[in-house]
């Protein structure tokens, strides 16, 4: 499922169209390069490491580059209504292990919502090193944990290359012109105080709440297309010249991406699919 934003976000925008990355509803600390996504009919599903699906198990011999977004730690996204930024807090606080109530109760007033990732960085493995690793390696047909990806129907496998992180996530809550917050800074000071985090108030009489995670918490993910034979044997890992959109009716969609596969035409937060038994072909 994909929760959809406005297209012109500039957090969104950059994240979406500049690094062909997708947005997770969730930041996650398990999403990972070198981690496995399966995709079929609209239905995404993380399914964890590469290697345990390969007949050579062993670690492959290239190395990620990692880098400073300073681009998106500087960017905020656009101001959202209050139901959809609660609706998109509530994933945000679940991947930061933090109840949504907590901040609904203690914040009256507020009317919009602008979320950012201030110590975003990013976590990317070279493609073309990524087909010399993976020459002459094998999907294990044994493993019944690979058996989707050779049904009549077969699950298309993805392989994640890159990812944006981030131990820190700011929300800023805003009400309507000339109106005040009704929030108790202090109790909210006091609970993030010892939760690493903190709350202040702007110039501008926002709130804004910083979150902290002792985790590299993956906030969206770019992901390439792994291509085998009947045998399992990788065969391609090509750039996707045609900015291919996966979706539910297959069709084909042209946009502006880095040569990767995209989720959904139009920007917006993944939500995985949980339901991982077997459906018909």
């Amino acid at each position: 499922m994909i929760l959809h934003l406005c297209t012109n976000d500039p957090l969104v925008s950059l994240v979406h169209d500049l690094f062909g990355a997708n947005p997770v509803r969730v930041p996650d600390a398990r999403i990972r390069p070198l981690s496995v996504v399966v995709h079929r009919r609209g239905r995404s599903i993380f399914r964890g490491s590469l290697l345990p699906l390969l007949t050579d198990s062993s670690p492959l011999s290239v190395q990620p580059s990692v880098s400073q977004l300073i681009d998106i730690s500087g960017r905020r996204s656009r101001r959202v209504n209050l139901e959809l930024g609660l609706n998109i807090l509530r994933g945000f606080l679940y991947g930061f292990g933090l109840p949504t109530a907590t901040f609904t109760t203690s914040v009256q007033g507020a009317t919009t919502i602008t979320f950012s990732f201030p110590t975003a960085m990013r976590l990317a493995y070279d493609v073309n090193a990524l087909g010399w690793a993976l020459a002459g390696r094998a999907i294990d047909r044994t493993n019944p944990a690979a058996a989707i990806l050779f049904e009549q129907t077969p699950y298309e496998l993805l392989l994640i290359d890159s990812i944006l992180t981030s131990r820190h996530l700011t929300i800023t809550f805003s009400g309507a012109q000339g109106q005040q917050l009704n929030v108790d800074i202090n109790a909210l000071r006091q609970m993030l105080g010892d939760l690493g985090g903190h709350a202040s108030i702007n110039n501008d009489a926002d709130l804004e709440i910083t979150l902290a995670s002792p985790h590299d918490l993956t906030f969206a993910f770019s992901c390439v297309r792994l291509f085998f034979n009947d045998e399992g044997y990788i065969t391609t890992l090509p750039p996707d010249l045609d900015r291919r959109v996966l979706n539910s009716r297959n069709d084909v969609s042209v946009r502006y991406s880095p040569d990767r596969v995209m989720l959904s035409k139009q920007p917006g937060l993944l939500i995985w699919d949980r339901a991982e038994q077997r459906s018909k072909p």
